[in-house]
């Protein structure tokens, strides 16, 4: 995340942003890559598994790694507000460990796991490139800009899909009634808080 635009900050505050968005973009270029390799390498049908097998670990280490955003939001050491950025953390985090983690069985042969994949770590590639960019100081290229706010017209909805996609089919497996109604609650959310 960003740092805020209306005072300059302490020297080791803009190096740990740097840091942090840094490693954020390279974890999440690792995905991204990743996932497009095991995708094209398959001759005949992408082998949607593999994605998961190579992939589950690494995108919950990624998206764990968020959380440090709701406590960069929470000590102003970036202009983003505490709510939305809890929620989005949340949200995702939510994704890969009470789904991705926990129903290998559904996710892992789902075609919309890749396709979820794609979209997270093609839009987090671009938002944390953006971030380092401008915590080094440096001018943030015109095409980067567009694309840190253009992408999420495709993306968005290909993210958001394959989130509720999961969900949904991880209700179906599951055999605890609690784990299932809390599930379809957060699917009823979607719609309003998405």
């Amino acid at each position: 995340m960003a740092p805020k635009t209306s005072a300059p900050q302490p020297r080791a505050i803009r190096l740990y942003l740097l840091t942090y968005n840094t490693t954020a973009a390279l974890f999440w270029l690792h995905i991204l890559l990743t996932t497009l390799s095991t995708l094209l390498s398959s001759s005949s049908s992408p082998n949607i598994s593999s994605v998961y097998t190579s992939l589950e670990p690494w995108t919950r280490c990624a998206q764990t790694l968020a959380v440090a955003e709701i406590l960069h939001a929470a000590t102003g050491i970036i202009h983003s507000p505490i709510f939305t950025t809890f929620t989005q953390v949340f949200a995702r985090s939510v994704q890969v460990w009470a789904i991705n983690y926990a129903f290998p069985a559904v996710t892992a042969s789902s075609r919309p796991y890749p396709a979820m994949l794609l979209a997270w770590a093609t839009a987090d590639v671009v938002r944390y490139c953006y971030f380092a960019v401008m915590l080094a100081g440096w001018s943030i290229p015109g095409v980067l800009k567009w694309l840190r706010y253009s992408l999420f017209i495709v993306l968005y909805p290909v993210g958001i899909g394959g989130e509720w996609w999961l969900m949904y089919k991880a209700t179906t497996v599951t055999s605890n009634w609690a784990v299932a109604g809390i599930f379809y609650f957060f699917l009823c959310l979607y719609v309003p808080g998405e």
